[in-house]
């Protein structure tokens, strides 16, 4: 049977993609790229929407017809910022970036909604199906039902950009041609037309198909039009005013020269930049070594500005330094300098310092400077800083060699933690090149298979069975020797490798415990500890999920160790993730637990099994009642919570007596076992058969267990 509609709509379809590669040719070769981009894209947009228009109206079923009806919704939204921007490219008006870019994120909401929801975006519930049979005996089919207010809300946003797109199309009629007025306003008319009925037919109103896509073919060959004279007209206008430059190369002489002065300076505080800091530095040192005097070079960031600027806004966080310059500017000397080198921080140059009494008073007045909270819009904000200084002529000899030692000491200073300031120490070159070289073998240790399992026991209190081993990572370099942890998880983290490194310790261990099993060890349980960027990887579940399946164990078999100092970072992300690993059938316990300030908290909202007691309470049982109680406390809290405990640290008969008085389940430490390499581990596990059977020290792997 003939489809002419069908055939109309496909037709429709490739001129759109002629116009959109006339519009491209048009881009490469001419000054208004972004007005033929815009409008290419906006052709192209539109020929997947009637293109999907004919897969729907031609489908077999009602099935088929609302999965192309959803395409055709994705393009029914992105054409409105498309022609929004294509708009705004020929409006003589700047307007604000941030309007279109909220516009395109409310477009990919709609988008995302589109097709999360079961209906598509238009629909919050369908009518029944429904087949239209034109005049002529051409069937289409038609889906209707119920206007959801995410679609609502995008056809009045659509409304508003048709408006403005009015208006731009109103200021550029200049050339009074009658042909192009009439062929615009048609355009313009029947899309406004066609996106009323399409509105009415989806609610039921009538019944047609979608046609807004031939209103753009027509009024697309009348921007075509338009937009050309309008680009002829101003490559005209551009080259009078190149001409009217040239004459005029004389007095603009003057202006870049007050330019050049502005490039040395701050555009948000005032303050000098980097340039006009370094400027002011190379001038001071040749000014104190004539005069005999010191420098103190001071760099400090503030800690957690992107915090503000996450949660009150670029604006608020921007007033916040603005207020810091000026109060900083009102507390130093006339001779000193403030700059702001950095996008969170500032540097300070105290000159003719004649004692290190004055650098340290120098110091009080800088940390004075952060101890009143700004007010800003109602809000208190208190801030720290991390700090970095360099003295000359102490620590360096000229202006770029101060800045480095200056830069030394605030990485020092942040790898301390928050509010920290550090002075420069010729150590800290050896100890940034060490750390330097370390992160360069660890990039190369995975694939050079210097990595090793250790493996420590997790033993019942009351019959001494193994049931569980936790897997512990051991770096072997060729030169360094044995790596501890303790120096390359902080790193690895730092730098990104956790996740690669982390993926070969999960599929590692789960191998290693597919191998046990088979010898014979059926209830035992693999323990493998997860850093926070582990945590937060959104293919962690995917790297767990193959690991096991690779070696045919079940999600209860292996045990997630999580240390509450992860928790922290992000509570509410790592809330959710808890809940998405929980679902996935893997044990979870957290690590080192009464160690940070919310475990409690953590206990009530977490999907946990388990979690360990920390060495510290252990290792203090037998020397003061506190820790004892802490530990009794915190074994009764498990009971009562119905939680599994672990007694980490356990390394004396006095400590496992007393554990075992309080009733605490499980032990892990020095008194069973050592971490010990794969085959120790599999011989400590066929020797582990007797109640209370205490594993005897091996001389391998005596480098502490680090959780």
């Amino acid at each position: 049977m003939s489809a002419p509609l069908i055939s109309a709509y496909l037709i429709s379809v490739g001129i759109l993609l002629m116009a959109a590669a006339h519009a491209a040719i048009l881009a490469r070769g001419s000054g208004h790229s972004h007005t033929n981009w815009s409008f290419a894209a906006i052709c192209l947009g539109f020929a997947g929407f009637q293109f999907f228009n004919a897969m729907q109206y031609s489908a077999p079923d009602q099935a088929s017809a609302l999965a192309a009806h959803r395409w055709v919704n994705l393009f029914s939204i992105v054409v409105i910022p498309l022609i929004a921007l294509a708009a705004a490219s020929l409006d003589t008006r700047k307007r604000p970036l941030r309007i279109f870019v909220w516009l395109a994120a409310l477009a990919g909401l709609a988008v995302c909604y589109n097709f999360l929801s079961p209906f598509g975006y238009r629909f919050y519930a369908l009518d029944p199906d429904q087949v239209l049979t034109l005049p002529w005996g051409e069937h289409l089919r038609i889906i209707q039902g119920q206007p959801s207010l995410v679609y609502r809300l995008t056809r009045l946003v659509s409304l508003i950009v048709m408006i403005y797109t009015m208006g731009i199309a109103l200021s550029l009629m200049r050339m009074k041609e009658r042909l192009s007025s009439t062929l615009i306003w048609t355009g313009l008319v029947i899309m406004l037309l066609t996106t009323g009925l399409a509105s009415m037919s989806d609610s039921g109103v009538i019944t047609m198909p979608y046609l807004g896509g031939f209103g753009f073919v027509f009024m697309a060959g009348a921007f075509s039009i338009l937009v050309r004279k309008e680009m002829l007209a101003r490559e005209l206008q551009e080259k009078l005013i190149t001409r009217a430059l040239a004459k005029e190369v004389q007095g603009r002489r003057k202006a870049d020269a007050r330019a050049n002065q502005l490039l040395h300076h701050d555009a948000l505080t005032g303050l000098p930049n980097r340039a006009g800091f370094f400027l002011r530095l190379e001038s001071l040192l040749e000014l104190n070594h004539q005069q005999g005097t010191k420098i103190a070079v001071v760099l400090f960031d503030i800690d957690r500005l992107g915090g503000v600027k996450g949660t009150h806004g670029l604006a608020t966080s921007d007033e916040v330094l603005r207020r810091l310059s000026q109060r900083l500017s009102g507390r130093i000397r006339d001779s000193d300098v403030l700059a702001r080198t950095r996008s969170d921080g500032f540097a300070l140059i105290a000159s003719h310092i004649k004692t290190d009494a004055g650098i340290g008073v120098f110091c009080e007045k800088l940390a004075g400077s952060f101890e009143e909270p700004f007010e800003i819009e109602g809000t208190q904000f208190k801030l720290t800083a991390s700090s970095g200084m360099a003295i000359y002529p102490d620590d360096a000899a000229t202006a770029s060699e101060l800045l480095a030692a200056a830069e030394l000491a605030l990485h020092d200073a942040k790898n301390a933690g928050t509010n920290q300031m550090r002075t420069f120490r010729p150590a800290l070159k050896e100890d940034f090149r060490q750390r330097i070289d370390l992160e360069s073998a660890l990039r190369e240790a995975l694939g050079k298979r210097q990595f090793f399992l250790c493996y420590q026991p997790q033993v019942c209190a009351t019959s001494g069975r193994t049931l569980s081993m936790e897997a512990l990572i051991r770096w072997q370099h060729p030169e360094y020797g044995l790596v501890s942890p303790q120096d390359f998880i902080p790193l690895a983290e730092a730098s990104g490798l956790i996740i690669h490194i982390g993926g070969w310790v999960i599929h590692t261990a789960c191998a290693q415990l597919a191998a046990w099993r088979k010898a014979g060890h059926d209830s035992l349980r693999m323990a493998v500890n997860l850093s926070a960027a582990q945590l937060l990887d959104p293919y962690l579940e995917e790297t767990l999920l193959g690991a096991l399946a690779r070696t045919g164990l079940q999600p209860a078999d292996l045990e997630l160790e999580i240390t509450e100092s992860v928790l922290i970072q992000d509570p509410e992300r790592t809330v959710e993730r808890f809940a998405a690993l929980r679902n996935l059938g893997l044990r979870l316990s957290i690590d080192d637990f009464g160690t940070g300030y919310s475990s409690l908290s953590y206990l009530r909202i977490l999907p946990v099994q388990a979690f360990k007691l920390d060495r510290s309470f252990v290792d203090g049982m037998d020397k003061d009642e506190t820790s004892r109680e802490i530990c009794a406390s915190a074994i009764r809290l498990a009971k009562n919570l119905k939680l599994d405990i672990v007694a980490e640290g356990v390394e004396t008969e006095e400590q496992a007596h007393q554990l075992r008085k309080l009733d605490c389940p499980i032990f892990q430490g020095y008194l069973f076992s050592r971490p010990l390499n794969a085959e120790a581990a599999g011989q400590y596990l066929q020797n582990n058969h007797h109640p209370l059977h205490v594993m005897p020290v091996m001389q391998f792997g005596q480098t502490p267990a680090v959780s």
